[in-house]
């Protein structure tokens, strides 16, 4: 793992980085252009200076003058000769007395961009000296066409001159402004970045501790908002955990008292039973009620000692026929069933399902036997499959009241979802424990005035 060091270093090199090539590229941009307009601008000067040289002719008597002038009008215009084109006349104003073959012609007020950008860099790219005839209109007089014969190499070095202070003032300004915006990032980002980081890692370190909670800047960027819901998710956590610490406190309280507890109930089991067969009549209407309460209670102590016990309920998977397992639910609920409640088995005869019989016989059984005592007089089980996902699906569907809106709204929350009096809520939770053991899930479909509908996902049969 790297240190915090490592990945602070690690940001800036590649900010500082990345900076500098970008503006390099945005430099790359804008020199491209810039050369080429630079050669055309060198060459328009030295058309308008040869231009200059040859109108010093027309000063002269008989336009003549002495060969050391010539010359020096030639030094001047760093041209090896000058020609003047006006309307059809055409005139050589200037030459030396051996002008060289020409090895390229320059049609300067022709040439497009993409051409001036292509012989620009293929000027930069020569290695030997070129002598060009550079042709076009004066730059003083567009009706006089002027054609100057001159040396490449000049133009070359003065471009990669040109090219090196471009160059040299990208890179400064590109250093420039890279250290610019990482010290304003470091200042806006980096720093709140790795306080929250620091935070982060305190909290994990001490997650009960308030110290380690987060103290919100007050920013109104996106670093504030990532302040406040740190703030937000800690002190849910940390509601969380000592819930989870109450709980554990709960469940280690209640597997100290459960085997007396159990005891007892027992004891007043048996002593309802006596009850039940007192001569006196009020004693024996007394009875079923004493025992009701005693189921509930023995009810409550497996319902909170399976669900401490069992955080992964543990699994052994079978083939067995689903319908039989209905039958076995309804036997085991018979009693239950007096109360004008029906319990109707569609699933098919040699419909096969895959996993723990057990498991399975007690998640139907708790969600048939809400179904009754929520009021129900009638509920259905159907199985479907779905071959594409590779799902069974059992639905178990009653014609109750439905379930109220506080079950709704904590359905699967431990202590917490119970749809009547006295109920735990941990039925449902520990149903769909046992569903996820199986690599399934436990689903409400709906519930309403119409009545509920629970669904059974369980992976198909490999």
């Amino acid at each position: 793992m790297k240190s915090m060091g490592d990945i602070r270093v690690g940001l800036s090199v590649r900010l500082l980085i990345l900076t500098v090539i970008f503006v390099l590229l945005a430099e790359a941009f804008i020199y491209v252009p810039s050369i080429a307009r630079y050669r055309q601008v060198y060459l328009e000067d030295h058309m308008e200076t040869a231009h200059l040289a040859a109108l010093a002719l027309e000063a002269a008597p008989d336009h003549m003058v002495d060969k050391e002038l010539e010359d020096r009008l030639l030094a001047h215009a760093k041209a090896y000769g000058v020609v003047l084109v006006e309307e059809d006349r055409r005139m050589l104003a200037l030459s030396s007395d051996m002008p060289p073959q020409t090895d390229l012609d320059v049609k300067i007020s022709e040439e497009k961009w993409g051409a001036l950008i292509w012989h620009a860099f293929e000027t930069m790219g020569q290695e030997t000296n070129r002598v060009m005839r550079v042709m076009g209109p004066s730059p003083r007089d567009e009706a006089v066409r002027i054609e100057v014969i001159l040396d490449e190499a000049p133009l070359r070095m003065e471009m990669l001159d040109y090219s090196k202070r471009i160059l040299n003032l990208s890179l400064v300004i590109s250093l420039m402004t890279a250290v610019l915006i990482y010290v304003s990032l470091h200042w806006l980002m980096v720093r709140p970045v790795r306080r929250l980081v620091k935070n982060m890692a305190d909290f994990r370190t001490h997650p009960e501790d308030d110290c380690s909670t987060i103290v919100p800047s007050g920013r109104r960027d996106e670093i504030g908002l990532a302040e406040d819901e740190l703030l937000s998710m800690q002190g849910e956590l940390r509601k969380m955990l000592r819930q989870k610490d109450r709980l554990a406190a709960i469940g280690v309280a209640a597997a100290k008292i459960n085997h007396d507890l159990r005891n007892s109930l027992a004891k007043s089991m048996l002593i309802s039973d006596q009850l039940a067969g007192s001569s006196d009549e009020k004693v024996r209407k007394l009875a079923p009620q004493l025992s009701h309460t005693v189921d509930q209670a023995i009810d409550l102590c497996s319902q909170t000692m399976n669900y401490v016990s069992d955080s992964t309920p543990h699994v052994e998977k079978e083939l067995f026929y689903m319908r039989d397992l209905v039958d076995e639910v309804s036997c085991h609920l018979e009693d239950l069933m007096d109360r004008d409640c029906e319990l109707v088995n569609q699933v098919d005869d040699l419909a096969e399902v895959e996993g723990d019989v057990t498991q399975l016989r007690r998640v139907m059984a708790n969600l048939v036997r809400n179904a009754i005592q929520m009021g129900a007089s009638k509920v259905e089980v159907s199985l479907t499959q779905d071959e594409t996902m590779g799902v069974c699906h059992i639905d178990i569907v009653d014609d109750g009241p439905g379930l109220p809106q506080k079950a709704r709204d904590n359905l699967f929350k431990p202590f917490d979802g119970s749809a009547r009096r006295g109920g735990t809520g941990l039925g449902l939770v520990i149903a769909r424990d046992i569903l996820r053991a199986h690599d399934g899930d436990l689903t409400l479909i709906h519930t309403g005035e119409k009545g509920t509908c629970f669904r059974l996902s369980l992976p198909m049969m490999a």
